[in-house]
């Protein structure tokens, strides 16, 4: 039993020295002059180095949203993107990340049921619902916009993808929760789901 909790810790050790060692980055947006944070890992389904904004995207946009109409919650938690507005928000050499590409950073990063700790970030979330961002990816709480209305900040973060979901108004897009009851500390899983494209959500972009 001793020696299987050994092999079992050395593996966790190892599993955090590996994420750890995620080359960290900065990109400056020419457009607006905002500097972003960057982080590259190894994709684990082809082997190739990708870089991803590590925050999310501040990039003003027609359709782009600051929570609660509040300037202030765009500085941390970035804007909120209709659809249609998140395919160009993203700035050039960059692109709104696929679903496939999601898929790979979640798989990356423990799978779907773990990349919600590992993505999440270290602060912001609800009743000690924080991950720990031991990716360097510091996925934010950032609510949603849907139907003329902000809802979930601190509790939910939602991001956009490219891909739609083959249905006319619909994109696939990934989030994370807080917890909630039952489920403290922390929300551990990462969630794929489908929704409308008039709906606002966070946006990240990956390096073409």
């Amino acid at each position: 039993m001793r020696k299987l909790y050994i092999v079992s810790l050395l593996a966790i050790l190892f599993f955090i020295q590996a994420v750890n060692a995620q080359p960290i980055g900065t990109f400056t947006d020419l457009r607006d002059g905002q500097t972003y944070k960057t982080i590259s890992f190894k994709n684990t389904l082809t082997g190739a180095t990708v870089t991803w904004m590590a925050q999310n995207l501040s990039y003003q946009e027609q359709w782009s949203y600051a929570y609660d109409d509040q300037e202030s919650n765009r500085k941390e938690l970035g804007l909120l993107y209709t659809g249609e507005a998140a395919k160009k928000a993203c700035p050039e050499g960059w692109h709104l990340a696929t679903d496939g590409e999601w898929s790979a950073l979640v798989k990356t990063f423990g799978g779907m049921d773990k990349a919600g700790e590992t993505l999440k970030s270290v602060k912001g979330w609800v009743e000690d619902g924080n991950g720990t961002n031991i990716s360097g990816f510091n996925a934010l709480p950032g609510g949603i916009r849907r139907n003329n209305l902000y809802e979930v900040i601190g509790v939910m973060g939602f991001w956009w993808t490219s891909t739609s979901t083959g249905h006319e108004g619909k994109a696939w897009g990934w989030n994370f929760s807080y917890g909630g009851p039952g489920q403290k500390p922390l929300q551990t899983k990462a969630f794929r789901f489908n929704g409308p494209v008039s709906h606002a959500k966070s946006v990240r972009c990956v390096q073409d």
